[in-house]
């Protein structure tokens, strides 16, 4: 007989196994398996694989239907909750980003310098939830794979690598925004450690390394986004050119002295193993060294011109609402935000699985 004959005569015999107790439904499985050996002459101490399997596709679905039915309604009702708390999130943040941008509107028309209009800026990127949401998922990254506890340091350093990646690949290029990622997942990864002192170690040394490869990768990809992008749009891409152009030359130089500014807010214990791992990598930058050399080399004067022009650049630019627009997708909109933290969240689960 075949195995789809097997199937349906099996799922006879079982279709009473739902809603037994754990006595009544051991009897029931005892009288499937019989009927396996009287009716199909089965030696259940050799069954092969299509037979088990179908053996136990029918005692599991059958016993677990009712639950599997419960799980798939309050999914649903998950699914509904989830796409209304999206809608109401969208509207918070699109509502507030009018705020902000009436608020820019006023403060232009009062004569605020430039300062103040960047520092507003910031307060708006702020305002998104972006870092909140972002450290709440590293938090939680974090402690799943202590709680899964195997290959800890391996999987933190690919957890920071994408989080890190994803954070810096979706928003415009700066050096303000690179010491600010890399200062909230540390700043993250801090608080855990101190929590969880046997595992400090590990934790605080695969989220640096991970941080410094996901860096890596974000330039590369900087790179390349810079070589495809018409000269027109280029600055788009760049929030301070000056800065940018300056950091690039010393780029590992920038990411130490973050980890060792985080550092003096923490605990003279992590302090120590901060040091102890700053110390051991600083002598292991090259490729950072390398692809920020790259970048030079793809920008070449770009950059630099750029930083003398910045201002006529971006006060005609700045004209345009459409451009205006384009370039608060990279810094301030709210779906610039989601889409970096829906990548990272996915870079992060895809890391957990590998790891399962």
């Amino acid at each position: 007989m075949s195995t789809e004959q097997l199937d349906r005569d099996l799922l006879d015999k079982c279709v009473s196994l739902e809603g037994l107790d754990e006595a009544k439904q051991k009897k029931e499985i005892a009288s499937v398996l019989n009927h396996l050996e009287k009716e199909w002459e089965t030696d259940i101490s050799t069954i092969d694989s299509a037979q088990l399997a179908s053996l136990t596709s029918c005692v599991v679905g059958q016993s677990t239907k009712g639950l599997t039915t419960e799980l798939e309604e309050l999914l649903l009702q998950k699914e509904r909750i989830e796409r209304q708390l999206d809608k109401k999130t969208h509207e918070l943040q699109a509502k507030k980003q009018e705020l902000f941008d009436v608020l820019e509107d006023l403060f232009v028309k009062k004569g605020a310098s430039k300062d103040v209009i960047s520092k507003l800026h910031s307060l708006e990127l702020q305002s998104m939830d972006l870092l909140t949401l972002l450290e709440e998922m590293v938090e939680s990254a974090i402690i799943t794979t202590l709680e899964k506890g195997t290959n800890i340091e391996e999987t933190l350093e690919e957890l920071a690598k994408e989080i890190t990646l994803h954070t810096l690949d979706e928003g415009i290029l700066s050096a303000v925004r690179i010491r600010h990622i890399i200062s909230s997942i540390l700043s993250i990864a801090i608080d855990v450690a101190e929590a969880t002192p046997n595992s400090a170690n590990v934790i605080l040394e695969g989220t640096i390394k991970g941080m410094r490869r996901g860096l890596v990768r974000a330039i590369d990809r900087f790179n390349q986004k810079f070589l495809f992008t018409p000269d027109e749009a280029k600055i788009l891409l760049i929030d301070d050119p000056q800065s940018l152009y300056n950091e690039l030359h010393h780029i590992d130089t920038l990411f130490i002295q973050t980890i060792e500014n985080v550092s003096l807010q923490s605990s003279p214990e992590i302090k120590a193993q901060l040091e102890n791992i700053l110390a051991d990598i600083r002598y292991d930058m090259e490729e950072l060294t390398l692809i920020s050399k790259e970048a030079l080399e793809i920008l070449g004067d770009k950059l630099s011109i750029f930083a003398k022009q910045t201002f006529e650049k971006s006060s005609t630019m700045l004209r345009s609402k459409k451009a205006q627009d384009a370039k608060k997708l990279g810094v301030h909109a709210w779906g610039v935000a989601r889409n970096v933290l829906d990548g990272a969240i996915k870079g992060a689960k895809d890391a957990i699985d590998k790891n399962k």
